[in-house]
């Protein structure tokens, strides 16, 4: 079962599992011979890398003397009251195309040092080169705009 992925509520049944088998020092050899599978199975199953049967879940909420319904319940709460969502980069689209920001970026408030940095980012500026074809030619360099380091200044 390579592909298995176990949802967000499942890791966190197993991860309270797991506490609790931590807490009370309980073998998982003994564990696994009630849940009738091996204790490398089981170790898996404990580790969110094997599916659990709802029957091995019910067993072994019942060798740790946990309620199955309470454990449901206060893992659905936990969940409910957690923001799930992962940051990532807004991408704007429109009828499947990629478009720009709605707005206009300013580089007024940068400094030199900073303006430089910003240009030395911008897409145009990048070379891109392609995995495993090694490094450009010479003649490519040439033709990418690369931007100047600012004149120094009094402050610096």
């Amino acid at each position: 079962m390579t592909n298995y992925a176990p949802s967000i509520m499942t890791r966190e049944i197993i991860s309270r599992l797991r506490g609790q088998i931590a807490r009370f020092d309980v073998n998982q050899t003994e564990l696994a011979v009630l849940c009738d599978v091996s204790q490398s199975q089981f170790s898996k199953i404990i580790r969110g890398t094997r599916p659990m049967s709802l029957d091995q879940l019910v067993v072994i909420c019942d060798a740790l003397a946990i309620d199955l319904g309470e454990l449901t319940r206060e893992v659905e709460d936990f969940l409910a009251n957690r923001d799930l969502g992962q940051a990532s980069p807004i991408v704007y689209v429109e009828e499947g195309a990629r478009i720009d920001p709605p707005y206009e970026r300013s580089d007024d408030w940068l400094d030199d040092w900073g303006k430089a940095a910003r240009q030395r980012l911008h897409p145009q500026n990048v070379v891109r080169v392609k995995f495993g074809v090694g490094p450009p030619a010479e003649d490519e360099l040439d033709a990418v705009a690369r931007p100047t380091d600012p004149e120094p200044t009094d402050e610096q």
